[in-house]
């Protein structure tokens, strides 16, 4: 079996004050090469916590792919967009794509520009 993280201890702190229902969780984890840490975390019950934790982390990873490899790729693949649609635009004598292939990808920029800076 191979070596996992695990919680290994997780005591109720206090219920919370502004949202009735939910109670304050620290949960102890202990990593793979032996080290725990302490994680605060809110829940309905001591699972619901736990998954909260879990959800958070899963998307931290997501975050750092996205950030890594997909965004760089999504904008190398523009720009060798635009610089393909300026080289043909130059071939057939006819500057109409070109300029209509930098709006449409200015916009597409601006467009996921906007996204990134509401989602952050």
């Amino acid at each position: 079996m191979k070596p996992r993280r695990k919680a290994i201890e997780a005591k109720l702190i206090e219920e919370s004050k502004s949202n009735p229902g939910y109670f304050k969780y620290q949960v102890k984890i202990q990593e793979i090469d032996g080290r725990e840490h302490i994680i605060p975390s809110y829940g309905i019950d001591m699972t619901d916590a736990i998954k909260r934790i879990v959800k958070n982390e899963n998307k931290e990873k997501l975050d750092i792919l996205y950030n890594k490899k997909i965004a760089p790729i999504t904008l190398y693949t523009m720009f060798a967009l635009w610089m393909g649609s300026i080289l043909s635009s130059a071939l057939l004598n006819d500057y109409r794509y070109a300029y209509l292939a930098t709006i449409s990808l200015f916009s597409i920029t601006v467009f996921i520009a906007i996204y990134s800076f509401i989602r952050d």
